[in-house]
């Protein structure tokens, strides 16, 4: 009896592994064969994609922007200099063909009793009205106090014709416009 007992444990756990090999493998076969949620759409062919991105640390930020359809820019913003600045590259060469440069606290004053704490950020936009020698790049960069509320836009003149010759860009960076995203004050304590 003993030995037919160590038997049927041996059938019993072969049969539920089979028993799970077999379900496993025919929802392996129903997921395979069902059509995929990304098969649902596709990106159409010739439109190219841009993605921006951002980080930072105590006393830098960064961020990329689409300069125009065949480049995108390096934003840099510094703490504690307030400087920002936007680098270009030729997309054939690799190297760096532009360079503008402003400093936010023109627009942004430091409060001098509180560490400068700020947010960068870019957006896309198709500015209109502008002849193609005075066109602003196709990237805004978006700049924000956190310490006071106020934030500012900015952008710079760019010539897309240039970028593609290997001719350099350096110009300072445009203000926009600005405003206050907080309504109240903090108060240090």
């Amino acid at each position: 009896m003993k030995r037919f007992r160590g038997r049927s444990a041996w059938l019993l756990a072969g049969l539920a592994l089979g028993l799970l090999a077999g379900v496993g493998s025919a929802a392996a076969i129903m997921f395979a064969t069902r059509p995929a949620a990304s098969s649902q759409f596709s990106w159409p062919q010739g439109v190219p994609l841009s993605a921006s991105t951002a980080t930072s640390s105590e006393t830098m930020a960064i961020a990329t922007g689409r300069v125009d359809d065949q480049v995108e820019g390096l934003v840099t913003l510094d703490f504690i200099t307030g400087d920002l600045q936007t680098f270009v590259m030729n997309p054939r060469t690799g190297k760096l063909v532009g360079w503008f440069k402003t400093n936010v606290t023109t627009q942004l004053p430091v409060d001098k009793s509180k560490k400068p704490a700020y947010l960068l950020s870019t957006g896309s936009w198709e500015p209109v009205g502008f002849s193609s020698q005075q066109r602003p790049a196709g990237c805004v960069v978006y700049v924000a106090d956190a310490n006071t509320g106020m934030f500012y836009a900015y952008t710079f003149p760019w010539i897309k014709g240039a970028a593609s010759t290997g001719i350099t860009q350096s110009t300072p960076m445009l203000p926009l416009d600005g405003g206050k995203a907080r309504n109240i004050t903090l108060r240090a304590e």
